[in-house]
């Protein structure tokens, strides 16, 4: 996906906040039937976007975005079937000039909260707990009805083709891991389809004074996984990257045993009990999800987050806590 880091990035008849700001009064007037009253920039731009904060008449306020590239609307449908109010609505504003010109563009719902990264200032480790244990209680609502064999066939096997395909050094230690994973596919698929984020991080997720989740934002490049695929992300969620380096903060196994807590207490009692006899297959697909999030698969090639592979010969020896029990979350 083309990277907007700069209004330079759009196209000429967008180009400048100006332009942003005229198109969004049009198109706004078309498809949601009310003029514009206000314009305000966001407090922080996304990374392949430009966004407006749009006052209308009638009193809503809605996100406006400008993309070089389409946005794959149904990502949202999806989750927001199975999240609700978690998940913002997107519509496509769709105009045949901005398109000619490689440009697209959407409204969503502004949703309520802070972005975690801020709204957490000052709450110390009990914030952390909070935030865990609410995205947990979220997530616990993500069961789709739907088999997790397309899930496998469409993402899981072209990535690890992919990884294993690829000539980057880096993978070399983790290839017999991936290989393995790959001859386990079949048993993966066996796991429930759940809503999965793409990108969890403290941005795409909102919080309100209370540390509880309010939304999840950023949905694009997110699909339905197997159950376990979509929680690569624990050892962020519960701890943190510092200067490069894997932090685990002193509230790390409570927050961590929070989310995974909530998560199993909400879903449905008979998934639950489905998971639970197959709570080591689980196990094996959150390593596989971690070793997924480190060699990501975009635009057809497979790329390495440095700061993650630093820590993935840590993070390959996670285990979830119904498996560990009372043992600690890493081995030495």
């Amino acid at each position: 996906m083309p990277m907007v880091t700069a209004d330079t990035d759009l196209p000429k008849l967008l180009d400048t906040p100006a332009k942003q700001v005229k198109w969004a009064k049009k198109l706004v007037a078309e498809h949601l039937k009310s003029a514009a009253k206000r314009i305000d920039k966001p407090p922080m731009q996304g990374m392949f976007s430009r966004t407006l904060f749009v006052t209308l008449a009638d009193g809503r306020t809605v996100v406006v975005q400008f993309r070089t590239e389409p946005l794959d609307i149904n990502a949202f449908k999806i989750a927001k079937a199975a999240l609700g109010s978690f998940v913002p609505d997107a519509e496509a504003l769709g105009n045949e000039e901005l398109e000619s010109a490689r440009a697209w563009a959407y409204s969503l719902t502004l949703m309520p909260g802070k972005m975690w990264l801020r709204g957490v200032a000052g709450k110390g480790a009990e914030g952390r707990i909070a935030v865990n244990k609410s995205l947990g209680r979220v997530f616990s609502k993500g069961f789709l009805a739907e088999n997790s064999r397309e899930a496998v066939e469409t993402k899981l096997r072209p990535h690890l083709d992919a990884i294993l395909a690829s000539p980057l050094e880096d993978i070399l230690p983790y290839k017999a891991a991936v290989e393995s994973f790959a001859k386990r596919l079949d048993e993966f698929a066996q796991l429930p389809l759940w809503v999965a984020h793409y990108d969890l991080n403290d941005v795409n997720v909102l919080i309100d004074e209370k540390c509880e989740v309010t939304a999840l934002i950023d949905w694009e490049l997110s699909t339905p996984l197997p159950f376990g695929a979509g929680f690569g992300r624990i050892h962020t969620i519960a701890g943190e990257y510092t200067g490069g380096e894997f932090w685990m903060p002193d509230e790390f196994e409570v927050a961590e045993r929070g989310f995974w807590t909530e998560l199993f207490d909400g879903m449905p009692e008979h998934i639950r009990t489905m998971l639970e006899k197959r709570i080591d297959l689980v196990q094996d697909v959150v390593i596989l999800a971690t070793l997924l999030s480190c060699f990501f698969f975009e635009d057809g090639k497979v790329g390495v987050g440095q700061v993650t592979l630093k820590a993935l010969p840590k993070f390959m020896t996670y285990r979830i806590p119904f498996v560990r029990e009372q043992e600690q979350p890493y081995r030495e």
